[in-house]
């Protein structure tokens, strides 16, 4: 009896450790960011860093706990984030051509040299014509967005479709499956990965092109705000609004890993 319950109580043990244990995946980035900041902030300290041309995590962290007291970072948020939001929900309409596009061999003939010139093209120097186009206000933001996001999901998505197991086309074929059974039990979810990279991918560009766009014609959001920073010199107050659009970026991707997660369970199993 005494045997048994040490087992037991071992095994008790070695749970409690590791249910406790960290992640590595979480573990590592966050040594390695830790020794970066600590590094950083003795530089600074050490005065071998011109507070002029740069700055370091302590004062970095002063301002941005300043604009987040005074509440003037979360206005600019709201109007960043409704462009951001309004701008990918148009650019979604890319999963679906790209879907067409990958699965319809003549769809991509005719239209995939424009999109592969449209992708290449540097949508940020087109900024002032966007601004020509749909004015100072809220629309050439959102359109900016768009243009930069619709590409990488078409894209991705298309060669999702390409990636197809050719058998399971061919089993469903067999089975009499019609095209939109085709498309929902097969093609999709096949493409699902390929579609997630190209959202992720996005969301990095969307924020790059609300950010110029604000900056470049902007008077709120987060790209007027670096912007305003800079013709003052505040160079903390400017490092701390690009570490906070790093934050943002990371969430985003965290979150949508999750959503990935619930939707396709299969591919973490």
């Amino acid at each position: 009896m005494q045997k048994v319950e040490i087992s037991e109580n071992i095994t008790v043990s070695s749970i409690k450790k590791t249910s406790w244990r960290i992640p590595r995946n979480i573990l590592y980035p966050s040594v390695t960011l830790l020794i970066i900041l600590v590094v950083w902030e003795i530089f600074g300290r050490l005065k071998l860093i011109d507070p002029f041309m740069f700055s370091w995590p302590s004062k970095i962290l002063v301002e941005a706990n300043e604009f987040f007291i005074s509440g003037e970072v979360f206005k600019h948020l709201a109007v960043s984030g409704m462009e951001v939001g309004l701008g990918f929900a148009m650019a979604l309409i890319g999963i679906p051509i790209g879907l067409a596009m990958g699965y319809w061999e003549k769809m991509e003939l005719a239209f995939d040299p424009f999109v592969t010139a449209l992708y290449t093209t540097p949508m940020i120097a087109l900024t002032p014509l966007f601004v020509l186009w749909f004015g100072l206000d809220t629309l050439s933001k959102v359109m900016m967005v768009f243009a930069l996001s619709v590409f990488p999901i078409l894209i991705n998505t298309m060669a999702g479709v390409k990636m197809t197991d050719q058998s399971l086309v061919k089993a469903a074929r067999s089975y009499g499956a019609n095209e939109a059974q085709m498309f929902k039990e097969v093609i999709f979810p096949s493409a699902f990965p390929f579609i997630i990279t190209g959202i992720r991918l996005a969301i990095g560009r969307a924020l790059i092109a609300v950010v110029v766009a604000e900056m470049l014609s902007g008077n709120i959001g987060i790209g007027f705000a670096i912007r305003h920073a800079s013709e003052l010199f505040q160079t903390a107050q400017y490092l701390a609004y690009v570490v906070l659009l790093m934050v943002l970026s990371v969430i985003l991707t965290a979150l949508l890993k999750l959503f990935e997660k619930k939707l396709a369970p299969w591919r973490h199993s």
